[in-house]
């Protein structure tokens, strides 16, 4: 079940993936999809899942941010 929350959540968890899903966070997003799995199977609310989906996603962009761009 979803609600307004959560369905924004997931848009915008879902954004952040096509972003890094090209360019430079493209190489980080193996390890993403593993820890995604990972909290998919271990969490049981849909929040929780995208909330830690998204935090995981804020560390890619703030590694990326650290980087300086090739």
């Amino acid at each position: 079940m979803t609600s307004p929350d959560t369905d924004a959540l997931a848009e915008t968890v879902a954004r952040m993936e096509a972003r890094f899903g090209t360019g430079e966070g493209a190489r980080f997003m193996p390890a993403y999809a593993a820890a995604a799995a990972r909290f998919e199977a271990d969490l049981d609310d849909a929040r929780d899942v995208l909330l830690s989906r998204g935090g995981a996603l804020m560390l890619i962009q703030a590694l990326l941010a650290e980087r300086p761009a090739r």
